[in-house]
């Protein structure tokens, strides 16, 4: 961030100012416990049930409001911490037993307990097939029902061995909800707009499309939220964002493309933070529809993207242009001789002609406003695709229903892929394995899944996700790449950074992640 300088005239100022009031300059106690603070975003969420929405935009509100039993240290190495839990023991290769905290209050003022917990991963919830049993399938649907010990002492166990369950009660959809509130909200749809969760902010009022607003919760377990207020103002536009926080009116901007990091830090009283984070933006394809049921049209897809040239061009070089579907946050799960596909339009325009494809029209929707340059971005793939021979026609819709509704005309659509757990089972398994939603029929319309993967992807999944040899394991992973990149259902772009831009009277720190910490320890002012 830059340091800017005291001017002389300033200086006069603040001694004529002191002289007249006396010292007044504020403790950064006082400083940080009495602001509004805003944040201009470019789309929002329609709710924040987790169990409605998996999406970046929701992600950054949500880590806020709800709290899991663990949580990760972002700023010491991504260890496991106490959360709602103050501590944990494995019990066996499946299960995890709980103490929780005594005297944590929800939003409501109730008391959190052993009942909350078990009945936020219960079936009257988290595997409600009319609720959220798709996405709470894809996260944790491998879950046993949790066992109540005592009233500050539960059990969690899963199906099978799991070696990620620690990391899976510190990660997304592991938030623990009221299960008073819960069954006192008048319905489903009710309810997932007035979550009540445990965390420093409680949510006060979802405007959709406008704004989500947050306060302060004063009977917060934990040390006291640094501002009294957070507003998540939408602002699609880019130039809108950047004026806002150029003016004062907003004190982050989130989703700066590169282009305007410059003009961003050349401002006085403005910089930029943020960069990569474990995410690979994506072209997701339809395979069920007669073209892209074609495997060698698929491939030629991929073959004809230049991925580097949209990383330099697009990006100035502050993303990456991934080896396969993983990302080197993995660790020792990360297959770094792994090369995936290469840009080769000469073998695309050959597996072209393979096809016998006869210039039939592909369809490719594509939202203004939600992933940074992404209009731009798809605007460089059809002329990619059309340099090779395939007529592919860029459609602009305004939102996610609209870009996954199962029609005639869903062929390509603009997906993200979040490494959670930093292991390959968060990203490769869970958006591609058999509780993908992707592979469930009728999820977004239609009686066809989104894709077909083959059974032997499935089969090395199983491997990975059993077996206690780190040779093994990844020999499994190398596997499913392979497969992946075969298939090619899946066309992987890049890396995906996130940029902020931010006044420079805000001390903060964005993650390597889609979450906005805007707590206690990593929100405060100058």
């Amino acid at each position: 961030m830059k340091t800017k300088l005291i001017t002389p005239m300033a200086l006069i100022g603040m001694f004529f100012f002191t002289l007249l009031f006396g010292t007044v300059l504020p403790t950064n106690a006082d400083a940080d416990s009495h602001r509004d603070f805003k944040v201009a975003v470019q789309k929002l969420p329609a709710v924040l049930e987790p169990m409605r929405v998996n999406s970046n935009v929701h992600m950054r509100i949500l880590f806020n409001v709800g709290e899991s039993l663990l949580k990760i240290d972002y700023k010491n190495g991504f260890k496991i911490i106490p959360s709602l839990a103050r501590s944990w023991k494995r019990l066996d290769d499946r299960t995890i037993e709980f103490k929780l905290r005594k005297g944590v209050k929800f939003h409501n003022g109730e008391e959190m307990t052993a009942e909350d917990v078990a009945f936020s991963f219960g079936e009257e919830r988290f595997f409600h097939k009319k609720r959220g049993w798709i996405l709470a399938q894809m996260y944790l649907g491998h879950l046993n029902k949790p066992e109540v010990i005592n009233r500050y002492t539960v059990r969690i166990s899963a199906k099978r061995t799991d070696f990620l369950l620690e990391k899976r009660m510190a990660s997304y959809m592991s938030e623990i909800i009221s299960k008073k509130a819960f069954l006192a909200a008048k319905d489903w749809e009710t309810w997932s707009r007035n979550i009540v969760c445990t965390g420093p902010y409680k949510l006060v009022e979802i405007k959709t499309g406008d704004y989500i607003k947050l306060e302060a919760f004063t009977g917060y377990w934990g040390k006291r939220a640094p501002v009294d207020s957070i507003l998540f103002k939408s602002i699609p536009e880019v130039a809108a964002r950047i004026a806002g926080l150029k003016t004062g009116e907003y004190h982050i901007a989130t989703d700066i493309p590169p282009d305007q990091l410059k003009n961003i830090d050349s401002y006085r009283g403005t910089s930029t933070v943020g960069g990569p984070i474990p995410n690979i933006r994506a072209v997701q394809i339809d395979t069920t529809n007669k073209v892209l049921g074609n495997k060698e049209i698929r491939q030629a897809l991929a073959m004809a993207v230049d991925r580097q040239l949209i990383v330099d061009s697009l990006y100035y070089g502050r993303a990456t242009v991934p080896n396969g579907f993983q990302v080197k946050m993995s660790g020792n799960m990360w297959i770094e001789d792994f090369k995936g596909l290469s840009y080769n339009p000469k073998k695309a325009k050959a597996l072209i002609r393979k096809a016998g494809y006869k210039g039939e029209l592909i369809h490719y929707r594509v939202q203004p406003n939600y992933y940074t340059l992404e209009v731009a971005t798809a605007e460089i793939l059809v002329e990619m695709w059309k340099a090779v021979g395939l007529n592919v026609k860029m459609e602009i819709v305004d939102n996610w229903s609209q870009v996954l509704k199962n029609d005639e005309s869903r062929h390509l659509v603009n997906m993200s892929h979040t490494a959670f757990y930093m292991d390959p089972e968060g990203l490769l398994w869970r958006r591609m394995g058999p509780k993908s939603p992707f592979r469930f029929p009728n999820i977004y319309g239609g009686k066809e899944p989104f894709c077909y993967v083959p059974a032997a992807f499935d089969e090395w999944g199983q491997q990975m996700l059993t077996t206690t040899s780190k040779q093994k394991r990844r020999q499994a992973v190398r596997e499913m790449l392979k497969i992946v990149d075969s298939e090619a259902f899946q066309i992987s772009l890049h890396t995906m950074p996130i940029f902020y831009g931010i006044r420079d009277e805000v001390n903060w720190t964005p993650y390597p992640s889609e979450f906005m910490d805007l707590m206690a320890g990593n929100l405060s002012f100058k």
